[in-house]
């Protein structure tokens, strides 16, 4: 793997194979024994040779429609699925805020308590994340919420939880699935300052969303997500936020393009 990149994807399929669909009922079993046939399972392809290059320092957006295949992208490049053929290699430590609101949260544990268990799951000690825990309840604005159980919060408060307790980590990726829209306006603020000054530190992040002003704000680089396959669409049109960053941050690899979906 270029000693540039930051993901590289070769030929990825993620394929499921669903022998228990609605269709595939007891008495189509039992029929298919006794004519001693074996029907073939019905099989999805959630992504369809994905081959993708994204350079450190990269501010990907992907978009694409509901059922696309964003999240099933993102799962990958974080090592949570194994490509049913074909490869994805990351370099760096790579931090994943996936899934809806309360993934990876114990709904009977405070918000204290699962700040540090995210931190954990990461590989950071409990010494570490203990003293990272009063910037955690600071920045996630939660005040005396955070010592309550996360099955009182709001969808909104567990994004808070989340993004304050993952992004408090130090990483070289961080993967975006659309989650921080869903707090208010005031911690997505605050939320965007520190993404902000994550990729400003050269560090890739890649973003799914359907918020075109976010992905204005935090990306430079387009890749469509259509059906399972990756289509490159370019540049983004970005907002002033960029115009404090110099052309040497944002393409620390000079005129290479940042990120590429291959044939």
């Amino acid at each position: 793997m270029n000693d540039f990149l930051a993901i590289q994807m070769n030929d990825v399929w993620v394929q499921y194979r669903l022998r228990h669909a609605h269709h595939y009922n007891l008495k189509r079993a039992v029929g298919n024994v006794v004519r001693r046939r074996n029907e073939a399972p019905e099989v999805i392809d959630a992504l369809r040779g994905v081959t993708l290059d994204v350079a450190k320092g990269a501010r990907v957006g992907l978009t694409g429609p509901n059922g696309a295949g964003k999240s099933t992208l993102l799962s990958v490049m974080a090592g949570i699925l194994t490509p049913s053929r074909g490869s994805a290699v990351t370099q760096g430590r790579v931090l994943a805020l996936l899934g809806g609101p309360q993934q990876g949260l114990d709904p009977e544990q405070t918000g204290r308590e699962n700040a540090l268990y995210l931190g954990v799951q990461f590989g950071e000690s409990p010494a570490a994340m203990q003293a990272r825990l009063p910037d955690i309840k600071d920045f996630s604005g939660l005040g005396d919420r955070f010592e309550h159980p996360v099955h009182t919060y709001s969808s909104g408060m567990q994004v808070r939880l989340r993004f304050s307790a993952i992004t408090s980590l130090s990483a070289d990726i961080l993967l975006v699935d659309e989650g921080i829209g869903q707090a208010d306006e005031e911690f997505n603020e605050r939320a965007g300052s520190r993404l902000t000054d994550f990729y400003r530190g050269a560090g890739t992040v890649v973003l799914a969303s359907h918020n075109n002003d976010l992905l204005k704000r935090h990306c430079t680089t387009e890749i469509a997500v259509k059906a399972g396959e990756c289509l490159p669409k370019g540049p983004i049109r970005t907002t002033e936020v960029d115009v404090e960053i110099s052309s040497a941050e944002r393409n620390p690899i000079g005129d290479q393009s940042l990120a590429e979906a291959r044939p």
